[in-house]
């Protein structure tokens, strides 16, 4: 069962923080065995998460998102896959659907499969983004600048 492989972990690289209309993204990329890193697909995956993501909202606003979330770009055996991740309401971590490039056009990115969440190395960085979420926006310490500040400094990898 090829399906039911021996988990390795994969390598993973933390990018710049993507900014752009109003919204401020961690950026991530995870590489398969043999794959490499490209800017290109990185950068059109940006482009592209900010095209889909909802209008940004206010860090202060409780009803709605903050303008603030992560994206992993993994560079996967079939496909490149990225799912996008943001905060709204304080705690809840929300996505947009799941965009999906095939190898032959790695910058043209599509949906994936609508109920796909992510993979357990995706879910890797998923895991650490809600603890950093948790320990540096959802305390008292410093004003909510400092402590969005804090979140973007913190990065997996």
């Amino acid at each position: 069962m090829d399906h039911l492989q021996e988990f390795h972990p994969r390598r993973a690289l933390s990018l710049p923080v993507v900014e752009g209309i109003g919204w401020q993204l961690k950026q991530y990329a995870i590489l398969a065995d043999g794959r490499d890193f490209d800017d290109r697909i990185a950068a059109a995956a940006a482009t592209e998460a900010l095209k889909r993501l909802p209008t940004a909202g206010s860090l202060i606003d409780g009803a709605g998102n903050h303008g603030v979330g992560f994206q992993i770009v993994h560079f996967a055996e079939v496909a490149v896959v990225s799912p996008v991740f943001y905060w709204q309401w304080g705690s809840v971590l929300a996505s947009i659907e799941q965009m999906r490039a095939p190898w032959e056009t790695p910058t043209a990115f599509g949906n994936g499969v609508k109920e796909v969440v992510g993979c357990v190395w995706e879910m890797e960085v998923v895991c650490f983004e809600v603890e950093a979420w948790k320990t540096t926006l959802l305390t008292e310490v410093g004003t909510p600048e400092q402590r969005l500040a804090r979140y973007l400094e913190r990065r997996f990898a």
